[in-house]
């Protein structure tokens, strides 16, 4: 077996930074050592010398990413007497219903290789387009979600992809116009799509399920897909949104008689391979639930903030003890250090006070905390710089702007509040430099090909 060795001058661990600290990735891009001092063994070996900051890649939990062809050509008024998640719907479903695979695998890798450029390591696809624009199966019907891997592959990205499973237009509603490109037939043929994407799975690709909402999935359907579920990807990560919108949560006591995250509480066995998206109208007695329950909840604030959501109770949920992380949705700006800042600075808006996680640097304290939730949300071996686990990380440029003059007690505030993608040096998954200098290899032609992409769907 070969194996490559580093000494970064800053290394970050969860218990503090290594400075220097050595690292040693195998040939299966694992890490094979960590160490504050250069091990015996390595006498006379050459080390990869990092002279900048060093932490683990951050976990993307959320994403739709041919929603990167339209959101940030959404903020023209759509006429609506109100403009919220509704409206800007329309304006989406009319990409989605154009939309070609060529066209989709451009989007999506221009969103991948963004996410890369920020620090995102690994995402949670959450991925809903199966069908052609008349709501026919492609001859392979695995075709779209092949397109996304695809996408995922070019950049490097490591990729949870997550089917999901559309049944009905809304509570009690029937399927139209769009949704049938997103709509499965059955749970038969859900299942024959899960098991053909089986085979896709390994490396860097791993295979979860995703119940749309409770308005696009009922009571049975979740039934039928969690039996599926078990039987074909038993322990694998399922998400859901829930309680993203106030309409939502009354949607679902209409239908339902209860609010949607207080039913999966009840109704769907929630444990740690759960994930709950937004969860933005949440009580605290169902924060509290989510915390006991082990789920990690998906948070997305740059998306959230888009459209008017409204903001989580995230004091309230960590006091909780719950697990969080967070997501880039609609990939308006998918950079994890811009999520990470728009969610405190909404958070102290809310409260009306800085320091809403007490006790830590917010960088650090925000930082570990969408770390902690990664392995469980995507069911991959991520988290941190630790023997065993992938060896997924971002060197901070030291020379960057903002990052003058800190040291390892602040630098990731100066990174998280401050400098973002523009310090973000080099990208590593799986042991190899998909990101160096800033840049993806390939970033000319994958540019070229979104340019063309954005043109014909405009």
């Amino acid at each position: 077996m070969t194996t490559q060795r580093y000494v970064a001058a800053h290394l970050y661990q969860q218990d503090g930074w290594l400075s220097p600290g050595y690292f040693e990735v195998d040939d299966d891009g694992l890490f094979m050592a960590v160490a504050a001092a250069r091990p015996a063994a390595w006498v006379g070996s050459e080390l990869e010398r990092l002279d900048g900051y060093v932490v683990p890649g951050v976990p993307n939990l959320h994403s739709h990413a041919f929603h990167r062809a339209y959101s940030l050509f959404a903020e023209g008024s759509t006429g609506a007497a109100r403009e919220d998640l509704w409206s800007w719907r329309a304006g989406l479903y009319a990409l989605a219903g154009r939309i070609d695979p060529d066209q989709l695998q451009a989007v999506a890798t221009m969103a991948f290789l963004e996410m890369l450029r920020g620090g995102f390591t690994s995402v949670g696809e959450f991925h809903y387009l199966h069908h052609d624009p008349a709501g026919k199966p492609y001859a392979n019907p695995a075709e779209l979600s092949e397109r996304i891997l695809a996408a995922a592959d070019a950049v490097g990205i490591a990729i949870t992809l997550l089917p999901v499973l559309y049944r009905r237009g809304g509570f009690d509603q029937a399927i139209d116009g769009v949704q049938r490109r997103f709509a499965s037939a059955s749970s038969d043929a859900f299942g024959e799509l899960l098991t053909s994407l089986r085979r896709s799975t390994g490396g860097r690709v791993f295979l979860g399920v995703a119940p749309h909402s409770l308005r696009a999935v009922g009571p049975e359907d979740l039934r039928e897909l969690l039996q599926l579920r078990a039987e074909l990807l038993p322990g694998a990560p399922i998400h859901i949104h829930a309680a993203e919108q106030t309409t939502e949560v009354e949607g679902a006591q209409t239908a339902l008689g209860m609010r949607p995250i207080a039913w999966l509480l009840e109704h769907a066995g929630l444990d740690e391979h759960w994930t709950v998206v937004h969860a933005t109208h949440a009580t605290t007695e169902e924060l509290d639930g989510l915390a006991r329950s082990g789920a990690t909840v998906a948070l997305c604030p740059v998306t959230e903030a888009d459209l008017g959501d409204g903001l989580f109770a995230l004091g309230s949920y960590v006091k909780a003890g719950g697990r969080w992380g967070v997501g880039s949705d609609a990939n308006l700006s998918p950079d994890p250090a811009i999520e990470l800042r728009t969610l405190l600075y909404g958070q102290r808006l809310r409260h009306e006070r800085r320091n809403v996680l007490v006790g830590q640097h917010a960088g650090r304290a925000h930082l570990e905390a969408t770390l902690a939730s990664g392995a469980a949300s995507l069911g991959q071996p991520i988290g941190g710089i630790v023997v065993g686990q992938r060896a997924d990380l971002i060197e901070l440029d030291p020379q960057a702007s903002e990052l003058l003059g800190h040291t390892t007690a602040t630098v990731l505030d100066a990174w998280i509040f401050g400098a973002g993608a523009r310090a973000v040096r080099r990208v590593m998954v799986g042991g190899r430099w998909r990101i160096t200098a800033g840049r993806h290899p390939d970033e000319e032609r994958i540019c070229s090909a979104f340019a063309g992409a954005v043109r014909a769907l405009r």
